[in-house]
């Protein structure tokens, strides 16, 4: 292996510098051997050597740089490239390993459909999907579709907690954990944020969302059958015969009371707060599974 990958580092530079004087080659090549062989102890540098030299049989002359650099040119084929590219990989860095794959995609040569693999879609999630079974998902639009899921989901978490602090500051619901940062230990593989505490901190914020949105349509109805009630005038009335003065008329004594429960429930701040409570208190019911009335 080791003479492989030098006779392929060689040939590379016999061909990158061959429009150089035959000492300047020479001298790259020398310093290519010496680079190589540094470290190994003398015992097997002849071993070495000798596995190299097979790999040039032209080099047993006196003169093998200027005998490799008379002859003929060798015409390079991509499959020879291929070959020479197959042998220098086991002695390059991880940093260049790295680059040189990125190259390899640029070109075409790497598809992205080898990122696949791995990838699993619960049967029930891809039947919502509507993926019939076998197709696998594309990584890189899986990965795009996860961060801009996740962008969503991370926004609206902190917008309905925020919402609900307003809306029920006294509740006994809170927000347990922050699910962004949660989620980033999460992906960055910590040992320590489990499977489980990610779909609690979801679930705690889906029902948030459920509830609120829930609640809306319960506190409405409710909050207009509470207002339509105080400003019944069949209960004004109701109310005004037990406590009227005598000297003065029923008409005169529910106008009076009317007037009365307009400037106690009739203000803006008022009804905005009792909106508020309403759907607080709804959505409460409905996040703790409790009835509503």
């Amino acid at each position: 292996m080791w003479a492989s990958a030098l006779a392929a580092r060689l040939r590379v530079l016999q061909a990158n510098f061959a429009d150089d004087d035959p000492a300047t080659r020479q001298s790259y090549l020398v310093e290519e051997i010496e680079r190589a062989l540094k470290g190994c102890v003398s015992e097997k540098r002849k071993v070495f050597l000798d596995a190299l030299g097979v790999r040039f049989p032209s080099w047993q002359s006196a003169a093998p740089v200027q005998v490799a650099t008379a002859a003929a040119p060798v015409v390079q084929t991509p499959e020879s490239l291929l070959q020479q590219l197959l042998e220098i990989i086991p002695s390059l860095s991880p940093a260049q390993r790295t680059d040189m794959m990125d190259k390899l995609k640029s070109a075409g040569l790497v598809t992205q459909e080898r990122l696949t693999v791995g990838i699993e879609i619960p049967p029930e999630l891809q039947k919502r999907l509507g993926l019939s079974e076998g197709r696998a998902p594309n990584a890189e639009r899986a990965a795009r579709l996860l961060a801009l899921l996740l962008d969503m989901v991370l926004t609206m978490d902190q917008l309905i907690w925020m919402l609900w602090k307003q809306l029920a500051a006294k509740s006994v619901i809170r927000r347990e954990v922050d699910l962004s940062k949660l989620a980033g230990e999460y992906l960055a593989g910590n040992a320590e944020v489990s499977n489980t505490q990610v779909s609690q901190g979801l679930e705690r914020t889906r029902k948030m969302i459920a509830g609120l949105l829930g609640a809306v349509g319960r506190a409405g109805s409710t909050y207009a059958r509470e207002r339509a009630r105080l400003f019944d005038p069949t209960e004004i009335e109701a109310d005004v015969r037990t406590e009227k003065k005598w000297n003065e008329s029923l008409e005169y004594a529910c106008w009076r009371k009317y007037v009365q429960l307009s400037k106690e429930y009739g203000a803006e701040p008022v009804i905005e707060k009792g909106i508020q409570d309403a759907v607080a208190k709804a959505a409460e019911n409905l996040i703790m599974g409790r009835p509503t009335g």
